[in-house]
């Protein structure tokens, strides 16, 4: 079923986890995440290409018309709702005149999640040639040695010889391999980025990124494990909000841990695909995963990869079972290969799962 995304720009911890619970509660939508009502809203729309945008009047704001009419005249198809505790009929003019599409009285939120479907059906008429939604991929293993870094570096490069252009960044902090995966040397890594720069744009970030032979545009982990204390979850959310404008995919290799740095850069993904290998301990990881993903509210987000495919004790019938979902992409064992390929820091896999991202593209050759 197709979802609108929302994005509720809200600063009280309060009311976000009251929107967390109420938007939870319809199939038809998904919360983006928050913003404030600050300079970086904006570049948050333009990356995160949200159907909705949620206005929660609180005390104190002021310009929240302003900021209004500018998403209104510069985000055609993006719908904009306010949610506010003082609906008056001077409250609902003056949102009529700078393009609000429904508000919504903070007192009974029972009809927030109507008005917020009917604001994004009535938008549709103005999406036009607004453009293509750019696409964030987290490539998550609850266990380690599942393959995560080998599945996230033969997608980035499989997506990219489709002709999208696509960024993969390891946020494997502390012990990252994309690098080593790709045969390439970065002198400049994430570390020195955030060192380097308080606050950077995306020309910064290319200019610490190096460019693969693929096409892939690779911003590597630090050079040595002390170094990646520099990276806060501040510097990985605004890498994700500054590039997505910029790229039709960015794929992050996260690591097997829950940091800070990790939960947020699951919260501002587009899809988790989960790794997993056909053995117990693995499973039983998985099972974790989603009870987790589940209380994050992000299980929704989650695609199963099996990977490493072979015949084993359990089956493919006792994973969906078990997890109580689909396995939706399945890659095959190939030790060999997977040996070679990571001996010589070339790509191994012939069948990244890079259909289900890139439209109708397949990859029926190995990628060499």
């Amino acid at each position: 079923m197709a979802k609108y995304k929302v994005l509720a720009v809200v600063n009280s911890e309060e009311m976000r986890l009251i929107l967390r619970q109420e938007i939870a509660n319809e199939e038809s939508l998904v919360l983006l995440g928050f913003s404030a009502l600050d300079n970086s809203l904006l570049t948050k729309i333009n990356g995160y290409a949200p159907h909705i945008v949620l206005l929660v009047q609180e005390e104190g704001d002021t310009g929240m018309m302003d900021i209004a009419q500018r998403i209104y005249q510069g985000f055609p198809g993006c719908a904009v709702v306010l949610l506010s505790n003082k609906v008056d009929i001077t409250l609902i003019n003056n949102a009529m005149q700078v393009g609000i599409r429904q508000v919504v009285d903070s007192s009974d939120l029972s009809t927030l999640n109507d008005a917020l479907l009917k604001a994004a059906v009535f938008e549709r008429g103005r999406i036009g040639e607004a453009g293509r939604e750019p696409h964030v991929i987290s490539i998550y293993g609850g266990k380690g040695g599942a393959g995560k870094t080998t599945v996230a570096v033969n997608l980035a490069v499989a997506l990219a010889q489709t002709g999208r252009r696509t960024a993969l960044i390891d946020l494997c902090l502390t012990f990252g391999d994309v690098s080593v995966l790709l045969n390439i040397s970065a002198k400049d890594t994430i570390s020195e980025l955030v060192q380097e720069k308080s606050s950077f744009t995306i020309d910064d970030i290319k200019s610490f990124s190096m460019q693969h032979s693929s096409g892939v545009s690779v911003l590597s982990a630090p050079s040595s494990p002390e170094l990646a204390e520099y990276i806060t979850p501040k510097h990985v959310e605004a890498l994700v909000n500054i590039m997505r404008p910029y790229y039709d995919f960015i794929v992050l290799d996260l690591p097997s841990d829950l940091s800070e740095s990790t939960l947020t850069a699951i919260e501002n993904s587009d899809d988790i695909v989960l790794v997993s290998r056909l053995d117990i301990p693995n499973l039983r990881a998985a099972k974790a995963m989603f009870n987790i993903f589940n209380k994050l509210q992000q299980e929704e987000k989650v695609l199963l990869l099996l990977n490493a495919d072979h015949k084993a004790i359990l089956t493919h019938k006792d994973f969906e079972r078990v997890l109580e979902r689909p396995i939706s992409f399945v890659l095959p064992n190939d030790e060999k290969s997977l040996q070679l390929s990571q001996e010589r820091g070339t790509i191994c896999y012939g069948h990244a799962p890079v259909s289900c991202f890139a439209g109708d593209a397949e990859i029926s050759q190995p990628l060499g």
